[in-house]
């Protein structure tokens, strides 16, 4: 959704209710364009749009200088930056720190294995340059809101089966080990070990055992 004058980000928040849903570090090289009109090569955020008289949820994906005057406009103190590089400042995990552009936040309290699929989500969103309207998108979001609770085992096993989808072959440990050739990057966010544990004793409805791939 264009958003690149003030005008333009002030009508969009008179007829839609606008949410903050990610802010996002870059890794080098990487870049996204931005609704504002530039290209982004260090941080960015994603806004869902809910038009206010009905309708379908638009998609917004800008920089901060735009970013910022949305959460302005819209009374929000803005979300943790997901940063997995180190000396990069911002948030070390999604457990707390530094919150919005500007400010801090108080530390959020993260179910472990919450934890962990949160980090595994935001590696594959990274990595795959997933867009902001896919199931990728839709877990992350019930993740998060639920924190505070161990995940769905449901959940897990989706974004396993989405990691084997668009991947090539990889693991996610194996994606992120090469991206370490150019990026610095931080290991308590590539830990998956409660998740792989999941996966290895996944059992169906019934109770019974089902063997599947562990790909994180």
């Amino acid at each position: 959704m264009d958003c690149r004058t003030p005008e333009r980000r002030e009508q969009i928040v008179e007829e839609f209710n606008v949410l903050p849903v990610a802010y996002v570090k870059l890794l080098t090289g990487q870049t996204k364009h931005s609704d504002a009109g530039q290209t982004i090569n260090d941080k960015y955020y994603i806004f869902h749009a809910y038009p206010k008289l009905g309708g379908e949820k638009e998609i917004i994906q800008c920089g901060m200088g735009a970013a910022r005057h949305f959460l302005e406009l819209i009374g929000h103190e803005g979300l943790p930056l997901y940063n997995p590089l180190h000396g990069e400042g911002g948030v070390v995990g999604p457990g707390g720190g530094p919150g919005g552009p500007g400010g801090r936040r108080p530390r959020e309290v993260w179910n472990p294995i919450a934890e962990q699929l949160y980090n595994a989500i935001m590696w594959v969103i990274i990595i795959i340059d997933a867009d902001p309207n896919t199931k990728i998108f839709e877990i992350r979001e019930k993740v998060y809101r639920f924190k505070a609770r161990e995940p769905f085992h449901s959940q897990v096993k989706g974004v396993n089966t989405i990691i084997g989808r668009n991947l090539g072959g990889k693991t996610l440990t194996d994606a992120i080990d090469e991206l370490r050739v150019n990026n610095n990057v931080r290991d308590n966010m590539c830990q998956f070990d409660m998740l792989v544990e999941i996966i290895n004793n996944y059992t169906d409805k019934d109770g019974n055992p089902v063997e599947i791939e562990p790909l994180f």
